[in-house]
């Protein structure tokens, strides 16, 4: 007998399942998909137990037809292509029904439709690994069931997150969907609770507001630019707004929700100049172009795409984004100018981190450097004094001057603190200094901080709670609505104290004493961010939960990696410091390096 047997149907399609069925989401986006195929003006998705336990998707497209029911759940049947040529041109999700054989192969699953015309319902569904067709009273539309997803194959269920996480999941995609598609009107249930309900014919401009909230609407800049076979449009974040991740970054490719390296790099690229290192931008894009320069076939989900002139694509969406910028920019700087707020370019130029374009911000608030503000004093002052004496000096005057200046110096010397002498700074990130007979080397943002992390965790231990004069009003998307109330008790135990309102609103009215009262709105968000990032709900005690967001949000506030210092900046952050509790930031690493005296001897063979 043979070696080589030829798989049963449902085992083939158990093993597709798992290439195109990852998570619930991946259920979801399948059948929504389907239904925006099927030209549907209204979308219901429900859910229980993040997907687990149920998922029900209902829509009022166009209704499948009483003769077709035999060949849904089978594997290659579609109702898009006829011909190889139709592969390269179709401009819809794909195959209609393709992935009903994978998903009805992992689950209970079930199918109701009735057309216009039709006076009977039929339901498909599965028994035995048998297909049943049958008529079945409903409405009129499709109304798919999937119920005990993953039960033929349980080991899945390990490789899944926690219930918090493919909710997450579910409603991102649901969300990001929504926007590409204004004209369909969505709505989403979770546990019998109505998280969204999105109207069909919304502005894109609602759209986004209902979900991401004011303060982000407010802040967008169009986009629309044209070049060659495509078109780019859509919403790019003003640069004097950047984010602490990546949550409100949005690409659609012939309204396909795509990620792409390409495409990350160029908007990366373009923004550079313009926002601080280590932020990023918000942006919700649309890059529309002849189906045939693009194949969305590389990815079994189709998330990952592959683009024919990659090299076209990248200078297309760089410049799109970096022209925008660059004229935002230029009519800010001749704004401050015709304001008379601008008295030199040479002046107001903002070196940041010392590297070309590094940090470079128009937005940023640009103080002078204290040190050069010394020397340019010290130049006009020598000046002044050097003209004024040109025909009669007064050897008297001037040295009385110079000893004067040189008591002064030997006071005060900058590069002196009370434990090191300051060497300088290198790569604009590293701190050496010099202590008894060794070189330490500081990572300046580890050692910020750890200083900035202690002051927080001991102003945290003196009191719990502090009232807020007036109350704050929040907006919340529904995902960060979400993670507040699946984590209330937290935040209540933290010391924050808010009230639910309506449409995403709450309203705070106690924050932890721990907490600065500047940026209430910023570090609130943050810390919801991070319950969710790192999911702190995990931890054992309220400590653990604390003490990892005070790491997180010492991390944001801290001297950057990459930053020029001056010598008074450098100063004032080692005259903070005080290495004996600790020579390691709060997430672990280090923050001094050591070379003695004895080790360079060795380097020279001394």
């Amino acid at each position: 007998m043979g070696k080589i047997i030829s798989l049963p149907k449902n085992l083939s399609n158990q093993i597709a399942a798992g290439e195109v069925v990852e998570r619930p989401v991946s259920v979801i986006k399948e059948l929504v998909e389907n239904s925006i195929d099927a030209g549907a003006s209204h979308i219901r998705v429900e859910i229980k137990w993040a997907g687990l336990s149920e998922i029900i998707v209902s829509d009022d497209g166009v209704w499948i037809q009483e003769e077709d029911f035999p060949l849904l759940a089978e594997k290659y049947s579609t109702s898009k292509i006829k011909s190889l040529e139709d592969l390269y041109h179709v401009m819809s999700f794909w195959f209609r029904w393709e992935a009903l054989a994978s998903i009805s192969s992992v689950s209970e699953f079930s199918l109701i439709s009735k057309t216009k015309e039709s006076i009977v319902w039929n339901k498909l569904f599965f028994q035995d690994d048998k297909k049943i067709i049958q008529e079945f009273p409903s409405e009129k539309g499709t109304k798919i069931s999937i119920k005990n997803l993953f039960h033929s194959t349980p080991a899945r269920l390990n490789y899944l997150k926690s219930e918090k996480t493919e909710y997450a999941h579910i409603l991102e995609f649901l969300q990001q969907i929504s926007i590409s598609y204004p004209e369909i009107g969505f709505v989403f249930v979770a546990d019998e609770k109505v998280v969204f309900n999105y109207w069909a014919g919304e502005d894109i401009k609602t759209r986004i507001y209902n979900i991401y909230g004011e303060n982000f609407m407010d802040n967008l800049l169009p986009i629309d630019f044209s070049f060659a076979w495509m078109r780019i449009e859509g919403f790019i974040s003003d640069p004097k707004v950047s984010f602490s991740n990546k949550n409100r970054q949005v690409f659609f490719v012939n309204k396909r929700i795509i990620k792409s390296p390409i495409i990350y790099k160029a908007i990366s690229d373009a923004y550079n100049r313009f926002i601080p290192h280590g932020s990023f931008p918000g942006y919700i894009l649309s890059l529309s172009l002849d189906p045939s320069f693009v194949d969305v076939n590389v990815h079994p989900r189709k998330m990952e795409i592959r683009f024919a002139d990659e090299k076209t694509i990248f200078r297309a969406v760089y410049n799109s984004i970096f022209w925008k910028l660059e004229k935002l920019t230029l009519d800010v700087w001749d704004i401050k100018k015709e304001e008379g707020n601008i008295t030199s370019s040479r002046d107001n130029f903002y070196v940041g981190s010392g590297t070309k374009f590094k940090n470079y911000s128009p937005y940023k608030d640009i103080k002078n450097n204290p040190s050069q503000t010394k020397i340019q004093d010290s130049i006009y002052f020598t000046q002044s004094f050097l003209h004024q004496n040109n025909l009669q000096k007064n050897n008297e005057e001037e040295n009385l001057f110079f000893s004067a200046e040189n008591e002064q110096e030997k006071e005060f010397d900058i590069h002196k603190t009370s434990l090191w002498k300051i060497v300088g700074q290198v790569f604009n990130s590293y701190i050496i200094v010099e202590w008894e007979k060794c070189l330490r080397f500081i990572d300046q943002h580890a050692l910020a901080e750890r200083i900035i992390y202690e002051k927080l965790l001991k102003n945290k231990k003196s009191s719990s709670s502090q009232k807020l004069l007036i109350s704050l009003s929040l907006h919340l998307t529904p995902k960060e609505q979400g993670i507040l109330e699946q984590n209330t008790k937290i935040f209540e135990e933290m010391g924050f104290e808010f009230e639910f309102l309506s449409s995403g609103i709450i309203l705070l009215s106690h924050i932890p004493s721990f907490l600065e009262k500047e940026n209430i709105e910023k570090i609130f968000l943050w810390v919801i961010e991070d319950i969710w990032e790192y999911e702190a709900g995990k931890s054992t005690t309220l400590d653990e939960i604390q003490n990892k967001i005070l790491a997180f949000t010492a991390c944001r506030s801290a001297v950057k990696f990459g930053n020029k210092l001056s010598l008074f900046e450098i100063n004032k952050l080692l005259a903070d410091a005080n290495i004996g509790y600790s020579s390691t930031c709060p997430h672990g690493r280090p923050v001094i390096f050591e070379i003695t005296m004895e080790e360079l001897k060795n380097k020279f063979e001394r």
